[in-house]
């Protein structure tokens, strides 16, 4: 199938400028700007990328608090809460919806079964994944793929460390999960499935809890870039840039200096990856 190739919109994007001592552009700015400029169905993926954010207002909806509404999610505080509300919640039309918070929601309803925090992080992560993993891209799919085993193998190897029982937290049916579970080795015996799984529980064992939070960035970075290898301007190359800066907003809360780092090499990249046809100039957000 022939890919729908996004020239004028990469060319497009806001100035990333570095010297700045702060982020100026947001993820949220980002994907107020996708919306615009993408084909509907290539938004529906990047959508798929901010689902977390829905996941932690939907959870502080339900045991927080007072919280900050966090607007990276895709959906508005009024529209969470009418899925919150039992009575709301049969009345409403819930197809604006991935099906699997309809799901959830019908579960936590269900006055025959407690649905306690834990079980709804996993419980939405979870078919997250699934979510990501059915979406018909290959790049989703991959990152579906990483992202769970990774966060799988952090929690083995924490769980490992402190004798904590981790094994019915670890998520999916596979051969990475199955042997997350039961191998007793250093790797988990999983030398064949992940090619670097020794690199990953030597960034596990950095003491300095920043370093290796940086280290396992900087390792998802790489993955972005090894599997968009071959994508120049397709909808994979901007779904890549979205979770770079995902990143960089993070180490701006993070650590200002290391975030201000990842920034410079976000922009370098930006710079270095793509050249333009003369007729495009970025021109913050403006077309020429």
């Amino acid at each position: 199938m022939n890919k729908r190739n996004y020239y004028c919109l990469v060319a497009g994007l806001p100035d990333l400028i570095p010297d700045d001592k702060k982020l100026h552009f947001s993820s949220v700015e980002l994907r107020d700007y996708l919306r615009e400029e993408l084909h509907a169905s290539d938004f529906e993926l990047v959508k798929l990328f901010y689902l977390p954010w829905d996941h932690e207002n939907l959870i502080n909806l339900l045991f927080g608090g007072e919280f900050e509404w966090d607007e990276r999610g895709n959906y508005t505080r009024e529209s969470l809460e009418q899925l919150v509300d039992k009575k709301q919640f049969e009345l409403i039309d819930t197809s604006a919806f991935p099906s699997y918070f309809s799901d959830f929601i019908e579960f936590y309803h269900d006055d025959e079964e407690e649905f306690p925090k834990v079980a709804t992080v996993k419980f939405l992560t979870e078919r997250w994944y699934k979510t990501l993993a059915g979406s018909g891209n290959e790049f989703v799919a991959a990152f579906a793929e990483y992202k769970q085993n990774m966060a799988n193998i952090m929690l083995a190897l924490n769980g490992r460390k402190h004798s904590i029982p981790f094994e019915d937290a670890i998520i999916g049916d596979d051969e990475v999960s199955h042997a997350l579970k039961k191998s007793r080795s250093r790797d988990f015996g999983l030398s064949n499935e992940i090619n670097d799984i020794e690199s990953i529980v030597q960034i596990f064992e950095i003491e300095n809890i920043l370093d290796r939070e940086l280290k396992l960035d900087n390792h998802l970075w790489h993955i972005l870039d090894e599997i968009t290898f071959f994508n120049y301007f397709t909808i994979e190359k901007v779904l890549a840039f979205v979770q770079k800066l995902f990143i960089v907003e993070r180490w701006f809360e993070l650590d200002k200096e290391k975030g201000q780092q990842i920034f410079n090499q976000l922009l370098e990249e930006l710079q270095s990856n793509f050249e333009f046809p003369e007729e495009f100039a970025i021109t913050y957000g403006k077309r020429k």
